[in-house]
């Protein structure tokens, strides 16, 4: 399983940040005390956040390594299990979170029905997740990591195909929310580091992220070395430093609700 080998200094760069936590309970839109099954855990961040907020968390991760570094509070308890066979009964989960997940999953369609199996009547189910092809035109990330970007273009569905998969799967119809990223993102995910482009050269910042820590060491040397010459020459800056001016971009990041 990839986040047993990859996963073991996740908590190191990956933390809840409390803009996501709170866009995952506006969607939710449910009273403290509900019950939400978060599916593809990790080590618990924002499974941990929810917790903290007072509702009561199930988190079903599959990696043994992500759920010995899991997060531990009263209102959370943890399972093993797959997103498409959720260990969950039916019926039994007020809402359904998935953060930064869905692109693990084996069968999209399958996951969907299992968290619309376990959701109450009327219940919520909130995806956080991206379509990078937003970012092939113009993004320095893009450019640099090309070859890793386009890989997750093969995982990670369009927008309007993943919505209809979404309603096909549940029977729900979905509402898309864009969410633009701050630069100043406490969570550090791929392209969370869109105005920081020094943390791309940490490694441990990398060993954070699945695509590249998945990736050919070659080609991610390759990819670093390039953007730390870059950087030192000015280049990067010639390009890319208007970049340098905005507060949030627009990078393919987006909630879905059901």
């Amino acid at each position: 399983m990839k986040y047993d080998q990859i996963g073991k200094t996740y908590n190191s760069t990956r933390m809840p940040d409390d803009r996501i936590t709170g866009k995952l309970i506006a969607h939710l839109d449910l009273p403290l005390g509900s019950t939400i099954v978060d599916v593809g855990a990790g080590t618990g961040n924002y499974s941990y956040s929810l917790a903290e907020r007072g509702y009561r968390v199930i988190a079903v991760e599959p990696s043994a390594t992500m759920r010995r570094q899991g997060k531990q509070h009263e209102r959370l308890t943890w399972l093993d299990g797959v997103a498409e066979a959720l260990p969950v009964d039916s019926r039994t989960a007020d809402g359904v979170v998935c953060t930064l997940a869905s692109h693990h999953f084996t069968d999209l369609a399958q996951s969907f029905r299992e968290m619309s199996r376990v959701v109450k009547p009327g219940g919520s189910i909130v995806v956080f997740t991206a379509d990078p092809r937003n970012c092939m035109a113009d993004c320095w990330i893009a450019d640099y990591f090309r070859a890793i970007v386009e890989d997750s273009c093969r995982t990670q569905p369009e927008v309007s195909v993943f919505a209809e998969q979404f309603r096909t799967a549940t029977g729900r119809q979905p509402a898309v929310h864009a969410f633009p990223l701050p630069h100043d993102l406490k969570d550090r995910f791929f392209f969370s580091g869109w105005r920081t482009p020094d943390q791309y050269l940490d490694e441990r910042f990398r060993s954070g992220i699945s695509s590249l820590a998945a990736a050919p060491p070659e080609l991610v040397a390759q990819n670093v070395a390039r953007l730390s010459a870059d950087l030192s020459s000015g280049d990067w800056q010639a390009m890319y430093g208007d970049t340098l001016t905005r507060t949030e971009y627009d990078c393919g990041y987006f909630f879905l609700v059901g």
